[in-house]
Parts: structure tokens; C-alpha cells; sequence
């Protein structure tokens, strides 16, 4: 290999701000690195003691969930918005064909059980209160990311949330039509705000939206509250409504639950991260995630009893099993459990 000449500059790849990565960054990498400019010293080009600098500082730099560099995690799904668009763009045909075929002269929606009904008027319908919920929480989520390799996961995952947010009310707006007498689309309030099942679900979301540091956001919401709320209100929700023999809405919940799947991959896969890149981190998941305990199996129990009470036959014990050994699952995937 030549010598540089004395005073010569050391030729650096056009990827250098990657580190030691042997190889040309991948696509994924090329559009999502080092995108966050707000992880200096004063994350804002303002005053020190501007109110988002302050916020910044005290909610996501100085926590103390601690890691030397964000950038080196890695979404395992590796989604970009190209590849976001055209994934979701697939699921949205998707569903769409469904409703065409399902819907397309109102006999399906009119011919729907007195059980299933009552089910979708308590247990789906007004979800879209609490996705809403979620929506914003995983919105601070990504607004107060250390990295935009974690940004963007969070920000894919409000637009998911958003889509189901949508997909509800299209849902809700259709049973009016079929079925005016129950009031769809009039009654969720109500429901969400003093049905006793969901206000448990309503207290827990409640605490979420204040809750300021990032990391105990994160961790409360991506894995212990979300993945719980999600199992109930698509997974299990969609099984008791082909019970009760509503096919397209469990196709479409079974759909739903997809990027909610997606949501678990990247958080167990931080929550890895973290823990590899310092140990100490361990116990700060542990100890975040036990504050949440006494809620979330507050969250298992009314969920299953609302589900379970709305089709004869289910049994509220076996969907809160299942529900507790996912949730189980997921935590010792992410490596912060209790046998870990």
C-alpha cells in the first residue's frame, strides 16, 4: 500500500459517520442513520434554558437509562418509508378486498348475531378511544427519541396505530348503517368513559399520557401496557368474534394484530440493545416494568371478563391465561424477566 505523503489527509469512505462497518451500509441504513439532531449538549439551537431544551434535558438525556450510543440499534424489520409505504399499501388492499367482498350488499352486517353485536358494541367499537390513547403516547415516544433508528420504529408505529384508529371508525360508521337502533357511533363515549370493564383500561391509559421521562414511557407503554391491550382488544378479540361467527371482523383484527406483532419485534430488540450495551440497564428495565405490574393485571382481568361476557362459551379465565403467558413471553424475549 503507498505511503501518504507528508501532510496528506487519510481518504475516508463516504460512510465513515457509520463507524468500523467493514461494508457499504445497507439502504436502510443509509436514509435512517444519525438523523436525530437533537442528542447534543444543548439538543436544540436555542438557549439553554428555552423550555425544550430544558424538557429534553431533564426527560430524555438526563434518565437513567443509559447507553453510549443509540445509533448502533437496529430496527430487525429494518423499515424505512418506502418499504413502510409499500407493506402497508399491501395490508390496506388487503382489507379493503374484505370489506368489498364481505360488505358489498349490507347482507353480512345485517345478518351479524345478537351476541356478536353486542361484542362490537363493547369491545371494538370503543377502541378507538383507546387507540387514540396509545396513538399519542407512542407519539411523545418518537418525539423524544435518542436516535432516529428508534425514532422512526415509534413513528411507524403511531401511523399503524393510526390506521387502526380509522379502520374502527369505518367499521362503527358500516354497523350504524346495518343496524341503527344500537346507536354505533354514538355510544363509545359512554362506554369508554363509564363502562366498568374499560375503566381500568381508561385509568392506566390516563397515567400514560403523563408520564414524562422517556424511558419510563417507552418501557410502560411498549412492553407491559400496549402489548397486553393489543393481545386482548385484537387477538383475542378477533378469536371470540369468529366465535361468535363474525368472520370479516376477525380477518380484520387478525390484520390489525400484524403490526402490533411488528411493535413487539422492535421493542424486544431495544430492550436487547439496551442491556447489551450496558447491564446496568437490566434492572432499570425490571424496575420500570414492576411499577406497571398491579395495572396491567388489572387491564387482563376486565378485558377477558368484558370479552368473555359478551359470547356464551368463553371463558374469561383462558383468555387471561393466554394473555399473561404472551405477555410472559415477551418479557423474557426482551432478556429483562425475572429467569433472565
Amino acid at each position: 500500500m503507498a505511503e501518504r505523503a507528508p501532510g496528506q489527509r487519510e481518504r475516508r469512505r463516504t460512510w465513515s459517520s457509520l463507524g468500523n462497518l467493514s461494508r457499504k451500509p445497507n439502504d436502510y441504513e443509509i436514509v435512517t442513520h444519525d438523523m436525530n439532531h437533537t442528542m447534543g449538549s444543548k439538543p436544540l439551537d436555542m438557549g439553554p434554558d428555552v423550555h425544550g431544551n430544558v424538557w429534553l434535558k431533564k426527560y430524555r438525556n438526563d434518565i437513567p437509562l443509559k447507553v453510549s450510543d443509540w445509533n448502533k440499534f437496529r430496527d430487525p424489520d429494518r423499515v424505512t418509508y418506502d418499504s413502510y409505504v409499500k407493506m402497508q399499501d399491501e395490508q390496506e388492499t388487503y382489507i379493503d378486498n374484505l370489506l368489498i367482498s364481505y360488505t358489498k350488499d349490507n347482507s353480512i352486517d345485517e345478518r351479524i348475531s345478537s351476541d356478536c353485536l353486542n361484542l362490537l358494541a363493547e369491545a371494538f367499537t370503543p377502541c378507538r378511544y383507546l387507540v387514540h390513547a396509545q396513538q399519542m403516547i407512542s407519539a411523545y415516544i418518537y418525539q423524544l427519541a435518542p436516535s432516529s433508528y428508534v425514532g422512526n420504529c415509534a413513528a411507524f408505529q403511531v401511523a399503524d396505530q393510526l390506521r387502526r384508529v380509522q379502520r374502527t371508525a369505518y367499521r362503527t360508521k358500516q354497523l350504524d348503517n346495518a343496524h341503527p337502533a344500537h346507536s354505533f357511533g354514538s355510544r363509545e363515549r359512554g362506554v369508554w368513559e363509564k363502562e366498568p370493564h374499560w375503566q381500568s383500561i381508561r385509568k392506566t391509559m390516563e397515567r400514560l399520557l403523563v408520564v414524562f421521562e422517556w424511558d419510563q414511557a417507552l418501557i410502560a407503554n411498549n412492553l407491559v401496557i400496549r402489548p397486553i391491550c393489543d393481545d386482548l382488544f385484537l387477538n383475542q378479540l378477533a378469536m371470540a368474534a369468529r366465535t361468535a361467527g363474525d368472520e370479516l371482523d376477525a380477518l380484520i383484527l387478525e390484520n390489525l394484530y400484524h403490526d402490533s406483532s411488528r411493535h413487539n419485534r422492535w421493542t424486544v430488540a431495544l430492550a436487547k440493545f439496551v442491556i447489551e450495551e450496558n447491564s446496568a440497564n437490566r434492572s432499570e428495565l425490571r424496575r420500570i416494568a414492576s411499577k406497571w405490574e398491579a395495572a396491567s393485571e388489572e387491564i387482563i382481568r376486565a378485558g377477558s371478563e368484558l370479552i368473555s361476557g359478551c359470547v356464551p362459551g368463553l371463558s374469561a379465565e383462558a383468555i387471561a391465561q393466554d394473555v399473561r403467558r404472551n405477555s410472559a413471553q415477551l418479557h423474557s424475549q426482551a432478556g429483562h424477566g425475572l429467569d433472565a
